[in-house]
């Protein structure tokens, strides 16, 4: 039995005898934009499974009761007014996912967060949220985790790299957020990290990051690096790698082997990277507007390449190989003081 007053604008309560509707399963009040409310009684649907509350901009608070929806397995509030959860809300055993993106005025998770053991996504991005509780890291079942635009986090537990089923953390734009936390090399089943457009700085990435044994897609875009850590060579599952537009980001030193997808686009300091002849994989370059690159080595060595990108590199006079490289389909050179041949097998060229 499902409930749906789905943009019910003029909806401000729901009436107590709700509580008697024991067969429902699934309620949906997204975009009721009036409703300030929840009556006691929804905490005696004990069979609810699902509870929609997105966009309703008023609430500003959960029933004392709520924790009673035993078979709760999703809860929705993104965009609502709520600053926090009640702690009985640790007592939703079988809940599988929480969102409460764009809550601007959310601060805290329960300290007892962690006996939502069974909880696989939990969607943050865009809150106020400055911290993640101490017990983070028994959420055991794990695997999605968004906060992006969490302006205010800066730290992040030490429990969250007992993550043991974490597959993607996105945190993108925290502004605020320096440096990872010693015991991140414990998400040992991580496969995609986007780091983009934070503040981590020299030492920010910490020395267990080479230990990330499945990541596969890395972002660090947009960051204040300025080398990349020793162990970073150690991450054999990494296929794609974003690293345009770091603005201190001087050398590159090592690369993983396996990389297929390399942007390092927009690095106005860089002046120098490993030969790529060791990244025998590799299918797309990006090194366009990186002023100060004078060297690049092992081109020739790259028959896999499908795409380059050199443009705007003014210092960068040589790319030995490059065409000679029968895979590439487009390669971009303009602004760069390389000059080639054009044999006609390229079906992109810019100059």
């Amino acid at each position: 039995m499902k409930l749906d007053l789905k943009g019910c604008f003029a909806l401000k309560s729901l009436p107590n005898s709700i509580g008697q509707l024991q067969s429902l399963e699934m309620i949906n009040l997204c975009q009721c934009l009036n409703l300030a409310t929840l009556p006691d009684s929804i905490s005696d649907l004990s069979k609810l499974r699902e509870i929609v509350l997105d966009y309703c901009t008023k609430l500003k608070e959960l029933p004392m009761g709520f924790g009673n929806l035993q078979n709760l397995l999703l809860f929705s509030a993104s965009g609502t007014s709520l600053s926090y959860l009640p702690d009985c809300f640790a007592q939703l055993f079988n809940l599988e996912e929480l969102w409460l993106n764009n809550c601007t005025t959310f601060q805290d998770l329960p300290s007892s967060i962690g006996g939502l053991w069974k909880l696989k996504v939990l969607g943050m991005n865009m809150t106020h949220v400055k911290r993640l509780p101490n017990d983070f890291g028994q959420l055991k079942s794990l695997k999605s985790l968004y906060l992006n635009g969490c302006k205010h986090l800066k730290t992040l537990s030490k429990s969250l790299g007992r993550l043991e089923k974490l597959e993607y953390l996105s945190m993108q734009t925290n502004l605020s957020l320096r440096l990872l936390p010693q015991s991140f090399g414990g998400l040992k089943t991580l496969q995609t990290l986007d780091l983009s457009q934070c503040s981590i700085g020299e030492g920010g990435l910490p020395d267990s990051f080479g230990a990330l044994a499945r990541l596969k897609t890395l972002s660090l875009s947009g960051n204040l690096i300025s080398t990349l850590p020793e162990n970073f060579k150690d991450l054999n599952a990494l296929i794609n790698l974003y690293m345009s537009h770091c603005p201190n980001l001087v050398v590159v030193q090592t690369l993983p082997q396996n990389l297929e997808y390399l942007d390092l686009g927009g690095c106005h300091k860089l002046t120098n990277i490993p030969c790529l002849g060791d990244v025998s994989s590799l299918k797309y370059l990006g090194l366009n507007d990186c002023t100060r690159l004078t060297d690049l080595q092992g081109l020739n060595l790259l028959t896999t390449l499908v795409e380059v990108n050199i443009s705007g590199c003014k210092m960068l006079c040589n790319a030995p190989g490059l065409n000679h490289n029968r895979a590439l389909t487009m390669c971009g050179l303009n602004g760069s003081k390389i000059s080639m041949n054009y044999d006609n097998n390229w079906s992109t060229v810019s100059c």
